[in-house]
């Protein structure tokens, strides 16, 4: 399933989910994390934003409060960074598809994993704003319950995901 990170969280305390991967925010004492890869979020614009040709001018923090900005509207690293700094949500999105649409639109500004908007970008379509400045990391982490201990098939596909990016 894909969700908010509220509900996977919900999912996986309730035992509806035997595990999920969720960018990490905040621990729940209930849950066991096991940190799996780091994403790189830039802030984007797109063809028709007047950022989307500002390639010399030094942009910054200040410079995006009067920007009209799509972001995440659950609790996530991109409602975390918003708050801490005092920025303005003028398009509330659900998942990042809805923010590229809307960057994608000219009209807003956002957030988007740099893996994500790459596409975009080699297609001209939206570009990187002050890469060095006007970005954030994020850790995800696969999660499960603490208690009981995952079944021995959840386990197994714990220790391949481990495997796959490093090991726990």
């Amino acid at each position: 399933h894909v969700g908010t990170i509220g509900m996977i969280e919900r999912g996986v305390i309730a035992g509806r989910y035997h595990l999920g991967v969720i960018p990490e925010h905040r621990h729940s004492e209930t849950l066991a994390y096991h940190e799996l890869f780091g994403e790189t979020m830039q802030l984007y614009a797109g063809r028709g934003h007047p950022w989307f040709d500002a390639h010399d001018e030094p942009l910054g923090w200040d410079d995006l409060r009067q920007q009209d900005l799509a972001a995440l509207g659950y609790h996530s690293p991109n409602m975390a960074l918003t708050h801490q700094r005092r920025l303005e949500r003028r398009a509330t999105a659900s998942d990042q598809e809805a923010v590229a649409t809307l960057v994608l639109s000219g009209a807003f500004v956002g957030f988007l994993p740099d893996h994500y908007a790459e596409g975009f970008v080699r297609a001209g379509r939206m570009r990187a704003v002050a890469p060095e400045v006007l970005r954030y990391t994020c850790r995800f982490s696969a999660i499960v319950r603490q208690s009981p201990a995952p079944l021995r098939l959840t386990q197994a596909f714990l220790d391949a995901l481990g495997a796959e990016h490093g090991g726990f």
